[in-house]
């Protein structure tokens, strides 16, 4: 009897401890599977973009340069405010022979340059154009040199003002001709400018690129946009180079481009709107031209055109 005793607990020691196993292995697989399903859940809420499943090295970066506002209101307010700038300018130059307008260092080389042979001296400051970029408004004038030649230099100086007041200057580039420039006419009536409409018209341009499907790979040649250009109203001679370019550089959604200035001239009688775009490692810049003769856009153009190079 007492060995039948040592071997019943002998045999209930080995089930109790058989019993914890299962307990134990129960509890660890049911507590497996949890974990399981919360792994396949918490890695399908992971949501990966579509362009590095397709293509990793093609990530479409939304990135743009800041874009600035052109509406200013009454242009033909800015632009009167640009014509009495340029007379304050020639009165006080009248009145003082000094180039108040630029720096001391500024007005010291100017000078220098002039009187670098005898006879010669500014006469007068006349208009190129008037604007505004990301540093502010600005007007561009031409020091008009004279000697006992028939030719003119004209010094071209942008400067950037606010109300009356001159805040700086930045030299541009120097032209010869047999007449001083003058690009921007008092007694010419500015009439719509086109400022208003630029934003917009800049859409409609990029959802046609878009709805063409002329995008950075499908891009092949100028050709391909002049349908665009017609349908937009533009010069497809002036306009299917900035067309291509602007779509080769871009992104999918083509939102790497944003308006950064305009200016105005009344000879010839545009408004030229600055476009800026931006990849990982380049910049570039187009030129929508307003034709305020016929008040509509014109010409979309590579490059930065202006009347600061004109003579």
């Amino acid at each position: 009897m007492e060995i039948l005793k040592k071997l019943n607990k002998k045999y209930t020691k080995w089930i109790i401890i058989l019993l914890l196993l299962v307990i134990i292995g129960s509890a660890y697989a049911l507590n497996l599977g949890k974990i399981k399903d919360k792994t396949v859940d918490g890695i399908a809420s992971i949501s990966i973009p579509f362009s590095l499943i397709v293509n990793p090295h093609n990530i479409d970066e939304d990135i743009a340069p800041k874009a600035i506002d052109i509406d200013d209101g009454d242009m033909t307010k800015v632009k009167q405010e640009a014509v009495n700038l340029v007379s304050t300018i020639n009165d006080d130059y009248d009145n003082t022979k000094e180039l108040s307008f630029l720096s001391n260092d500024q007005e010291k080389a100017l000078l220098k340059r002039v009187h670098a042979k005898p006879h010669r001296y500014i006469a007068k400051m006349t208009l190129l154009n008037f604007g505004k970029d990301a540093t502010g408004k600005y007007i561009t004038i031409s020091c008009n040199r004279y000697d006992d030649t028939k030719t003119i230099v004209s010094y071209r100086y942008r400067l950037y003002y606010k109300g009356d007041t001159i805040k700086s200057a930045k030299y541009l580039n120097t032209k010869s001709n047999k007449y001083p420039p003058k690009f921007v006419l008092q007694d010419i009536a500015l009439g719509k400018s086109g400022n208003d409409e630029a934003k917009a018209f800049l859409q409609r341009l990029k959802t046609a690129i878009i709805n063409s499907n002329l995008t950075a790979t499908n891009a092949n040649e100028p050709g391909n946009f002049n349908q665009i250009s017609i349908n937009l109203g533009l010069n497809p001679d002036n306009s299917n180079n900035g067309l291509y370019a602007l779509a080769k550089n871009s992104n999918a959604r083509i939102s790497n481009s944003s308006i950064v200035g305009y200016q105005i001239s009344d000879v010839p009688r545009y408004t030229r709107v600055y476009i800026k775009q931006l990849s990982k490692d380049n910049s570039y810049y187009y030129t929508l031209t307003f034709s305020r003769n016929s008040g509509r856009f014109i010409n979309f153009q590579k490059g930065l055109i202006s009347t600061d190079t004109n003579n």
